[in-house]
């Protein structure tokens, strides 16, 4: 069957067209329930808008802030992440003795442990990065370990075969291969890193400076919808921005390799 000819042709125009798609129904859908509810409940699209327009300054601020916390907890997720899966690849010692501590951060709920955070590190961007590291941690440890295993006998017993150290089946065989599954994990903990560090700071942010999480309470407290749901935009555009990063570095780094 023969493609349409206002559908795109390229793999990267058919995401984009999908995503506009997407987005208009999305956005056709939520007119359509704002008119229902009233505007105490939920504000229209263009409201929004407004709102944004309004208090660019100080979203953009909010932006920036979120963003720093949220990409700090993310890059220190996926090194101790992968750090640590390497090492439980290593050893099963290591991985026995890490277990329980990766367990319960996969468990813990952040919401519970982000007032102690306040109490340990105060007011600020501290506690909306550490729990970004959170949140973003086990996804990237449990694709590096998946493949780490993912390589077959035969690979590994040619390696050995040309007398290959266990350091060199780790760098030369084992990480490489995980790159495709590291790439999938960090997709999720990039989305959850967002989500953890606005979690943060319903609890740790002052609003000095502002964040997104703030803006988010702000707005509900103060019978202004509007500004909380354009602080969720703002929230959910940097979610799709660490998927596109992460979907660019995949390209660059992986994709003749895999066909992504």
């Amino acid at each position: 069957m023969a493609p349409s000819r206002w559908w795109p042709r390229s793999e990267s125009g058919r995401e984009a067209a999908g995503l506009v798609l997407g987005l208009g129904l999305g956005v056709a859908l939520w007119w359509a329930l704002a008119a229902r509810v009233g505007p105490l409940l939920l504000p229209t699209p263009v409201a929004v808008l407004d709102a944004i327009w309004t208090e660019r300054s100080r979203l953009l601020l909010a932006c920036t802030s979120t963003a720093s916390a949220a990409g700090v907890g993310l890059l220190a997720a996926a090194l101790l992440g992968v750090t640590l899966a390497s090492a439980s690849w290593w050893s099963r010692g290591v991985a026995s003795l890490i277990l329980p501590y990766v367990t319960l951060l996969q468990v813990l709920p952040i919401v519970a442990i982000a007032p102690l955070l306040v109490v340990w590190l105060g007011y600020g961007t501290g506690v909306a990065t550490v729990t970004a590291l959170i949140a973003a941690f086990y996804p990237v440890y449990a694709s590096t370990g998946t493949g780490l295993r993912a390589p077959g006998a035969n690979l590994t017993d040619l390696l050995r075969l040309y007398g290959a150290s266990r350091a060199h089946e780790l760098w030369l065989l084992r990480l490489p291969s995980a790159l495709p599954s590291l790439m999938a994990g960090l997709r999720t903990a990039g989305g959850l890193s967002v989500i953890g560090a606005i979690v943060g700071e319903f609890v740790g942010s002052n609003g000095q400076p502002p964040t997104l999480g703030f803006l988010v309470l702000y707005g509900a407290r103060s019978a202004r919808p509007d500004l909380a749901f354009a602080a969720i935009s703002g929230a959910a555009a940097l979610a799709l921005g660490v998927q596109a990063g992460v979907r660019l570095l995949e390209r660059r780094t992986i994709g003749r390799w895999y066909g992504r």
